[in-house]
């Protein structure tokens, strides 16, 4: 390889990953304003990071942010519709999109079947690293932890 060859594959190696790559999910707890997306029907049956499939009848999320299995209460910011929903995908980072909901939830929120709406996320319960969870702004016991216990018997 000829060395101005070879230096710039070296320059190439040295620039940041975008930020999709780098991304990790935000576990603050803290709530988001941004676009909210309807699925696509053609998504229906594909695997989801969490494991499972996406069934459109159901009360599901993919975020840019959140991390997997955090639930979140949702606001459409022109009608003040709120809905209920756990995050089971990831999302491609994309400027103002934050979450893409199905449209069972899209429904309850109010929005155009195909399109997208101005939503405020306001995270209720988001997992830890450490196994707890963080209370998040959509309760009023914002940065608490709440430890899974199991049921006395």
């Amino acid at each position: 390889m000829p060395r101005p060859a070879a230096l710039l594959s070296l320059a190439l190696l040295a620039l940041p990953l975008p930020a999709i790559a780098t991304a990790q999910p935000d576990a603050s707890g803290e709530a988001r304003r941004g676009q909210a997306a309807v699925m696509a029907p053609a998504s229906a049956g594909r695997r989801m990071a969490d494991g499972g499939r996406v069934e459109l009848a159901s009360d599901s999320a993919a975020s840019v942010s959140l991390p997997l299995g955090s639930t979140a209460r949702i606001r459409n910011l022109r009608n003040g519709r709120t809905a209920m929903v756990r995050v089971r995908d990831r999302l491609p980072a994309s400027e103002g999109r934050i979450l893409s909901v199905t449209p069972k939830v899209a429904g309850m929120l109010g929005m155009p079947a195909n399109g997208v709406a101005q939503v405020e996320v306001a995270p209720l319960a988001v997992p830890q690293r450490d196994g707890s969870v963080r209370l998040g702004s959509g309760t009023r016991l914002s940065g608490r932890r709440a430890y899974v216990t199991e049921p006395a018997r």
